[in-house]
């Protein structure tokens, strides 16, 4: 059960790091940038640092937990 949970923060860790550097990631905040094009306006978000952040973070405190849990074979 501990390797699928730490399967799963890594899983997160990856996936936190490649969407906030595909969509453009900054190091600043958050940014929604507007432009007009031929078809009118859009929108595109730019993730900050706090995207980052806070998926960095919480990918370690599940892995951190796993290091806490002792589980106990049934007899």
């Amino acid at each position: 059960m501990k390797m699928v949970i730490r399967a799963l923060a890594l899983v997160l860790l990856i996936s936190t790091v490649g969407l906030w550097a595909g969509l453009g990631g900054t190091f600043g905040w958050t940014r929604v940038e507007h432009y007009g094009g031929a078809d009118g306006m859009h929108q595109r978000v730019a993730p900050g640092i706090e995207f980052l952040a806070v998926g960095v973070g919480g990918s370690i405190l599940i892995f951190a937990a796993t290091l806490f849990v002792h589980v106990t074979p049934k007899s």
